[in-house]
């Protein structure tokens, strides 16, 4: 087994949950003016895996979250975090080590401000999920509805068939993400999940039969200005994490 440079990182949390991805290409220049020299933007490895062209890489990444469980290292109970949640990340290479990995640079949730990344703003996050299962299948009909106290709202309403599931699972902490805020801030997860794949634009691959994404929120007019292109979708109907970090971090101020 190679080395791992994560393997002497403390653990500091623990989630249990769900998540729904959505990968968009969006401007080039609003991702640059999120990310710090040395960081640019570089494609995510299991992403490229999809089979996507050079011209529809996602350089940004919108992540619905819903925690059913949240705990620190001891198994205690973090109640300031925020079950429900919106992320944005940028798959990002550090061009001076060669890391890779995603750079987290905004947040809305009715959690802890301004949260570990130092990025989160407040906003009141509703999710609806209605499941239908029988002998022909499973269809789900979803919902995220995200309003900052800033202004304006990001809205995402889906009806999809359930697709092939997959069990993934990291056997030890692999997945960076830094803090475009300070990038000195680094949590390392390791993940063990069930994904399905409900849009693959590479692969004609289509299991949603309605879909409803706008974004008003002024935070991010320049990435959803109506020249982005949304090429996946991925699901994780349950989504289980570790987290290191080679410091302690608080989730609150």
């Amino acid at each position: 087994m190679t080395s791992n440079p994560y393997d002497q990182y403390p653990l500091v949390d623990t989630a249990i949950g769900t998540r729904l991805l959505l990968a968009f290409v969006v401007s080039p220049h609003a991702v640059e003016q999120r990310l710090r020299p040395p960081w640019r933007f570089a494609p995510l490895p299991s992403i490229s895996a999809m089979g996507l062209g050079e011209q529809d890489q996602p350089n940004l990444l919108l992540i619905f979250h819903h925690l059913l469980i949240d705990q620190d290292a001891h198994g205690r109970a973090l109640t300031t975090s925020g079950f429900r949640f919106v992320i944005l990340n940028i798959p990002v290479a550090n061009s001076d080590t060669g890391e890779q990995g995603m750079m987290h640079v905004r947040m809305f949730t009715g959690g802890a401000i301004p949260g570990r990344y130092r990025d989160a703003l407040p906003a009141q996050v509703r999710h609806e999920y209605h499941l239908v299962e029988d002998s022909d299948g499973s269809s789900i009909r979803e919902g995220f509805h995200v309003h900052p106290e800033a202004g304006g709202a990001l809205e995402l309403q889906l009806t999809y068939q359930r697709g092939q599931l997959v069990r993934q699972m990291a056997d030890r902490p692999n997945f960076p993400l830094w803090a475009a805020a300070d990038p000195h801030i680094l949590r390392v997860y390791q993940e063990e999940s069930v994904l399905e794949i409900l849009r693959n634009d590479a692969a004609g691959l289509n299991l949603t039969q309605e879909l409803t994404f706008r974004s008003t929120v002024p935070d991010l007019a320049d990435l959803f200005d109506g020249s982005e292109r949304l090429v996946a979708i991925l699901n994780y109907p349950y989504h289980a994490r570790k987290v290191f970090s080679p410091e302690i971090e608080q989730a609150a101020n």
